[in-house]
């Protein structure tokens, strides 16, 4: 009895440890998925964790996290809720769930679920910062400004921070503490062109037009490109009958932002005001496609459109009015002219009836509440009836930008290469069958084992170079899963196929599933592979060894982002065996650009510069319209100051087709 008792326990503790492997696989694997932003993929793994072990909170946590990216955000809230539920000490669960309270408008919940969580990690910036936005949506200002006060205290007075603080100041109708702000922003950076609008802003409120120009034309020429500066000098200008120079103003916003209403409402002013009756119209039609209810520019419209005889026109906008504004006498008079003009006599008179009854009763109480007007002059991008909410009209607010990232950025998505940095190292290249359809050009380079491997394998798939993956749908996921299944059948009756191993290599990169992928390849080397079988499993390697970064990002992060470094030196035994992989692929196939490309970025990643650019070099003479080297090399030289090498590799980049090159390169001539 005993022997069996203890068979029973020992195959029990068997099948417990198997379950726990295969679960672990199964978060690894969704880990891997989640991070390169493969979703759909991710969430199937973790719906099996959370079948097999429901009562983990790592994969709910995971899988809302998925859900977020895929803007399911109440699906990630039903994951989250049951989570704390169970676990109310899981900090990084009130966060994610905060951050969904701030996309759907629940900023009161946002901020009590930052706050919960701050309980355990007091000095975590990512979620004061996150209540600060939250507050920030709430117009709680002063809870906002003592939030803020703390990260100056902490990181000191840095320019973004110091812009939110003149930012909440002026919400709460300190102009004297912001304009002291703003000043000692530009004691730090005296060329901070949002630094000098704020301040034109405050004059412009304040009705001191020469201080607001002076400071506009300071912001300008330190070169803003925020629309409201030049809408408001524009503004200016015009007050001092500078048709020509607000005309050119308005043009520059409209330029920024084709849509602006304030600025072609302003610009088809000065154009009816100075004649220019056309263009003046096209104006007014163009802002009221864009926003149809628009009453200032309606009512503007009729103005122009009877000096332009259109008076049919004229009657349609001036019902419009009228329909909205009933009390307003001048919409009536109009209208009455344009009837006249049509030869409509009844309607011209029931117009002036109407017109004489409110002059007749203008100073009864009743009809002075109602007594209705509508301003049509020149519109600035912040007023004095707005002033609650000036913080719309300001061109930098790092709080308003961070939310766009707050949650990629996060210690769960853990990417590792310039976070915060619009034009990033082009990606590492893989074989796939699958590349982005939206990419305005592809890779097209002849090499004969790839060729060669696509002809013996036909059937089954052909493989490209491509370093922008595409993610999986359900069907695809389910269709390689069961090629996987297939693969794994034929091998098992023909143990010695390179290419059966190679194959299922492919697959298991596809789904994400690393460690697999790289057996395979080794399996595929052992049994005679060529170049391409180590160039798979370097990739991989690479791959993983992304993802491995990623997580101890992720456990420095957890109580201040800010300070997290990672030790080339844990994982120092990672590259050298990519680099061995590498070194083996070009040894056997020496013009294998993407292998040197590749060899490359992994260099830039250990800051070992001119060691990379020799490497991005060796791929450009293989491959000369090799355009995402040209592309990393051009920032290889611009991280160590060499721009003007930097410069030329990005115009002939943008000459191959990134379009990316074009907007760096326009930064760099500035």
């Amino acid at each position: 009895m005993k022997k069996h008792i203890f068979l029973i326990f020992f195959l029990f503790q068997i099948f417990s440890l198997k379950a726990q492997l295969n679960t672990d696989k199964l978060m690894s694997v969704g880990t891997n998925a989640y991070h390169f932003k493969d979703y759909v993929l991710a969430i199937q793994y973790f719906n099996q964790v959370i079948k097999a072990k429901p009562f983990l909170d790592a994969p709910y946590i995971m899988r809302a996290g998925a859900k977020i990216m895929l803007e399911d955000y109440y699906g990630a809230l039903d994951d989250l809720n049951i989570v704390i539920a169970r676990n109310e000490f899981i900090p990084y669960a009130y966060y994610s769930r905060g951050f969904i309270y701030n996309k759907i408008g629940k900023e009161d919940l946002a901020a009590q679920d930052f706050t919960r969580a701050l309980v355990f990690v007091p000095d975590n910036s990512m979620l004061i910062f996150s209540r600060i936005f939250a507050y920030d949506k709430q117009k709680k200002f002063d809870e906002a400004l003592t939030d803020l006060e703390l990260m100056i205290s902490k990181f000191g007075q840095k320019v973004d921070l110091l812009q939110e603080k003149s930012r909440f100041l002026l919400n709460l109708n300190d102009t004297i503490s912001a304009l002291n702000v703003i000043d000692t922003i530009i004691k730090i950076d005296s060329t901070n062109s949002a630094a000098w609008g704020q301040k034109g802003l405050i004059y412009l409120v304040k009705n001191e037009s020469d201080k607001a120009l002076e400071y506009y034309n300071k912001a300008i020429e330190n070169g803003s490109k925020f629309e409201g500066d030049f809408i408001n000098r524009g503004v200016l200008l015009k007050e001092k009958k500078d048709y020509r120079g607000a005309l050119a103003d308005y043009d520059k916003a409209i330029s920024i932002v084709p849509n602006d209403t304030l600025a072609l409402f302003n610009r088809a002013n000065i154009r009816a005001e100075i004649g220019d009756l056309n263009n003046a119209l096209i104006d007014l039609n163009r802002l009221l496609e864009i926003q149809p209810n628009y009453y200032e520019a309606i009512y503007n419209r009729s103005l122009v459109n009877m000096q332009l005889g259109n008076f049919k026109d004229v009657v349609a906008d001036i019902s419009k009015i009228i329909k909205k504004y009933p009390y307003f006498s001048d919409a009536y008079e109009i209208r009455a002219m344009a009837y006249e003009k049509l030869g409509n006599m009844k309607a011209f008179w029931n117009d002036k009836q109407t017109l004489n009854n409110l002059q007749r009763n203008k100073n009864k109480e009743e009809n002075n509440k109602n007594n209705q007007e509508i301003d049509t002059k020149e519109k600035v991008a912040q007023t004095k009836k707005s002033e609650n909410n000036w913080s719309k009209f300001f061109s930098t607010t790092s709080i308003k930008d961070a939310d766009k990232n707050l949650f990629e950025n996060n210690i769960l998505r853990g990417e590792i290469q310039n976070r915060n940095v619009e034009i990033e190292l082009q990606n590492l290249f893989v074989l796939s069958p699958y590349q982005k359809s939206d990419i305005v050009r592809e890779v097209r380079f002849f090499f004969s084992l790839l060729n060669e491997m696509n002809r013996r394998n036909q059937k089954e798939m052909s493989l490209r170079f491509v370093n922008e993956e595409v993610a999986l749908t359900d069907a695809l996921i389910n269709y390689h899963f069961k090629m996987i299944n297939d693969i794994s059948e034929k091998i098992d009756k023909d143990r010695k196929n390179s290419d059966l191993y190679f194959l299922r290599g492919i697959n298991n990169a596809l789904v994400q599933d690393f460690n697999s992928a790289i057996e395979d390849f080794s399996a595929a080397i052992l049994n005679g592979a060529d170049a391409l079988a180590y160039f798979c499993r370097a990739s991989m390697r690479q791959k993983q060894l992304e993802v491995s970064i990623a997580g101890l990002i992720a456990e420095q992060t957890k109580n201040e982002p800010q300070n997290a470094i990672v030790a080339d030196k844990k994982f120092s035994r990672d590259y050298e065996m990519i680099f061995r992989d590498y070194d083996k692929t070009i040894e056997l196939s020496p013009d294998f650009c993407f292998a040197w490309f590749n060899r490359a970025n992994l260099l830039c990643s250990l800051k070992d510069y001119k060691s990379a650019i020799s490497n991005f070099s060796n791929a450009i003479a293989i491959n000369p319209d090799f355009a995402e080297a040209y592309f990393n090399r051009a920032l290889t030289y611009i991280y160590i100051g060499e721009n003007e090498k930097g410069i030329a590799d990005l115009s002939k980049a943008g000459e191959l087709g990134i379009y990316q090159a074009y907007n760096l390169l326009k930064k760099l001539a500035k």
